[in-house]
């Protein structure tokens, strides 16, 4: 009997944990069919990054003037606070890494949420839950979509739409330090922001993000 009650529980576990599973994939449906008639965009001052290699510092610079615009940040600072703790390599890959990228930003805030998504519907519903609470998200992705073999690169995701003319395409804007630009790409696709999202070659990069909430 005993072992039989216990195969029941088994099952019943089970069960509950495949309906959850199926509710949350649900609910991320339901949330991305919307961004057709609910598109999502934030407006974050873009910052072109002054070295190289610190487009980390340059991120956290946007994500955080954003959220507290009365006390902003500047890279300068960042950057110096970043290299006195080792935090920033300047000719050291991988430069700034994504646990560092979070060591720095506490210096400045304890409103930090961080985490990885593992698939592309668990993606783009992080990115909307995020954005739709008014939030930036900085995500590590390569610098070059098209070149796999390129350095890894943050940026701060700032909104996502639907184009009709291309079957619904969902498309990611986002704030590039490289360049100090507004700038867009295609969620899908080998040269799409997941992709890129995913492969950065990062250590614990991929699926990696990043959001600094306000008080």
């Amino acid at each position: 009997m005993k072992k039989q009650s216990r195969l029941k529980i088994i099952a019943l576990i089970g069960i509950a944990a495949l309906a959850l599973a199926a509710f949350r994939q649900m609910l991320q449906q339901s949330a991305i069919e919307k961004l057709g008639q609910e598109p999502l965009s934030i407006e974050v001052e873009p910052i072109r990054q002054s070295k190289p290699t610190s487009c980390g510092e340059a991120v956290i610079v946007m994500a955080y003037n954003y959220a507290y615009p009365g006390t902003p940040l500047r890279e300068q600072d960042v950057i110096e606070y970043a290299t006195s703790q080792g935090y920033f390599t300047e000719e050291l890959s991988p430069f700034t890494s994504p646990a560092n990228m979070v060591k720095i930003a506490r210096r400045y805030t304890n409103r930090i949420s961080t985490g990885h998504v593992f698939s592309p519907n668990q993606g783009l519903y992080l990115l909307i839950q995020r954005l739709r609470a008014g939030e930036p998200v900085i995500i590590d992705v390569l610098s070059n979509f098209s070149d796999p073999g390129s350095e890894a690169h943050f940026i701060a995701v700032t909104g996502i739409s639907i184009d009709p003319n291309r079957e619904n395409a969902i498309v990611i804007h986002y704030n590039d330090p490289l360049t100090g630009t507004k700038e867009m790409d295609d969620w899908s696709g080998e040269q799409g922001v997941w992709n890129a999202w995913q492969k950065n070659g990062d250590p614990g990069g991929a699926g990696w993000w990043m959001v600094i909430s306000p008080s």
